[in-house]
C-alpha cells in the first residue's frame, strides 16, 4: 500500500513482458505446438509471438480490468489449445497472475467462476495430452498452481476486508468516545449552572417583595453564572467547529479543556451564591498537572458541589485538594442537612453524575469512591496518578 499506483502499473507491464518472453520461448519450440508439422511450423512463424502477446497482455491491465483481463487470458489459452499448444508449459503463468487479481478484486461467486473457467481449460489440456499419449502430469500440476494462486488472492481479499472492518470499528469507537466526552462536558456545565440558577431564582422570588436588595443580588448571581456557563459552552462548541480530522482537539482527538483547578475559586463563589458555603483546603506542593487530569478534577468538584446543592440540604461542605508525591487526591464531603433544606423543584433521581465522575477518573487511570458517611453526610473521593515532581 505504500507503493504508488503508477509503480504498480509499471511493474505489471514489466511482468507482462516477462511472461510474453517466457511463453514465446515455450511455444517457439516444436514441442510447444506439437500437432503442427515442422514445415507448417516454419510457415507460421508469426503464430508463437502472437499467442504469447495475446495470453500475456492481460497481466498489464489486470488491476484496472480484472474480469476483462481474465476473459482475454482464457480466450488466449483456448486459442493455444485450438492450434495444438500446451498451456501447461508456460501460458498458465500469466493466467495464474490474472486469476490472483480476480480473486482479490471480485466477489466470491465471480472469482469462483473465473477459477472454474481456468480449470476447465486445464482439464481439456489434460484430456488432450492423455489422448495423444503424452501424459497429463503437467496439466494436473498447472491446475494445482492455478488453485493455489486463486486461494492466495482470496486470502488477500479476506485480509483486506478484515482490516477494513477493524478500521471502521476503531472509527466508530472513537466517535462514541467523543460523544460521551462531549456529553460529560455538557452535563457538568449545564447541570451545575442550572442548579445554581434555579436556587437563586427561587430565593429571588421568595424575597422579591420584602427585600429588593437581596433580589437584586440573586439576579446578579444568576447573570454571572449564566455568563460563565455560556462562555464554557462557546469554548467547547468553538473547539468542535475549528477542529478537523486528525487535529488534536477534533473529533478524533481530545476535547479542548475549558476549565481547571485554577477556576476553583470561581466555582466556590457560585456555589456560595446558591446557599452552600465551601471550605477549600489545599495540601502538598502545588505543581502543574496534565490538562486531562486538571479538567477531570475540576469537573468532579463541580459535579459533587452540584449534588450537594441539589440533594444534600447541607449549608456547607469541604473540598480538599492534596498534591501527593504519586498523584493528586480530591475529596468533597458534606455533613448532610435537613431534607427540607434541599431546593424545591430539584428532585432526587438516578442521574448520571456519579457514573460520569467514575468514568472520568477511570480514563485517567485513577481510583474513585462515592458513598454516604457512617453517621451522616456524603463523601466523594478521587485519586489521579501523576508523575513525580522531578519527572
Amino acid at each position: 500500500m505504500r507503493i504508488r499506483p503508477r509503480i504498480w502499473v509499471a511493474l505489471d507491464y514489466l511482468l507482462a513482458a516477462c511472461c510474453a518472453v517466457l511463453v514465446y520461448g515455450i511455444l517457439f519450440r516444436p514441442v510447444g505446438l506439437y500437432r503442427l508439422h515442422v514445415t507448417v511450423w516454419y510457415a507460421m512463424a508469426w503464430l508463437p509471438p502472437l499467442l504469447a502477446v495475446w495470453v500475456s497482455a492481460p497481466v498489464a491491465v489486470r488491476r484496472k480490468y480484472p474480469l476483462a483481463a481474465l476473459a482475454v487470458a482464457l480466450a488466449g489459452g483456448a486459442a493455444i489449445l485450438a492450434v495444438g499448444g500446451e498451456i501447461s508449459r508456460g501460458p498458465f503463468v500469466p493466467l495464474a497472475l490474472v486469476l490472483f487479481l480476480v480473486a482479490v478484486a471480485c466477489p466470491g461467486p465471480t472469482a469462483l467462476a473465473g477459477l472454474g473457467g481456468s480449470l476447465a481449460l486445464m482439464l481439456i489440456q489434460a484430456l488432450t495430452l492423455h489422448v495423444a499419449g503424452n501424459g497429463s502430469g503437467n496439466a494436473i500440476a498447472s491446475g494445482l498452481v492455478l488453485i493455489l494462486a486463486w486461494l492466495a488472492g482470496y486470502m488477500a481479499r479476506q485480509r483486506r476486508a478484515y482490516a477494513a472492518r477493524l478500521r471502521q470499528q476503531v472509527a466508530e469507537v472513537a466517535v462514541t468516545e467523543e460523544r460521551l466526552r462531549i456529553a460529560r462536558e455538557l452535563h457538568d456545565v449545564v447541570a451545575h449552572s442550572l442548579t445554581v440558577v434555579a436556587v437563586q431564582a427561587g430565593f429571588a422570588e421568595y424575597v422579591f417583595d420584602r427585600q429588593p436588595g437581596q433580589t437584586r443580588s440573586a439576579l446578579a448571581a444568576i447573570q454571572t453564572v449564566t455568563r460563565e456557563a455560556l462562555a464554557d459552552m462557546q469554548r467547547m462548541l468553538g473547539a468542535l467547529r475549528r477542529a478537523g480530522p486528525g487535529e488534536e482537539d477534533g473529533m478524533t482527538g481530545t476535547l479542548a479543556p475549558t476549565a481547571g483547578l485554577a477556576d476553583l475559586d470561581r466555582l466556590v463563589a457560585g456555589t456560595a451564591g446558591a446557599g452552600v458555603q465551601v471550605d477549600v483546603r489545599r495540601a502538598g506542593q502545588a505543581r502543574a498537572v496534565p490538562a486531562g487530569v486538571d479538567l477531570s478534577a475540576f469537573r468532579i468538584v463541580q459535579e459533587a458541589l452540584t449534588n450537594v446543592v441539589k440533594h444534600s440540604g447541607a449549608s456547607s461542605c469541604q473540598v480538599s485538594i492534596d498534591y501527593r508525591a504519586d498523584g493528586l487526591a480530591v475529596e468533597i464531603t458534606d455533613p448532610g442537612g435537613e431534607p427540607s433544606r434541599a431546593p424545591a423543584g430539584l428532585a432526587v433521581g438516578a442521574g448520571h453524575g456519579i457514573a460520569g465522575m467514575a468514568e472520568r477518573v477511570s480514563l485517567c487511570g485513577g481510583d474513585f469512591t462515592a458513598a454516604p458517611l457512617p453517621v451522616r453526610g456524603f463523601r466523594v473521593a478521587a485519586r489521579f496518578p501523576l508523575p513525580g515532581p522531578g519527572q
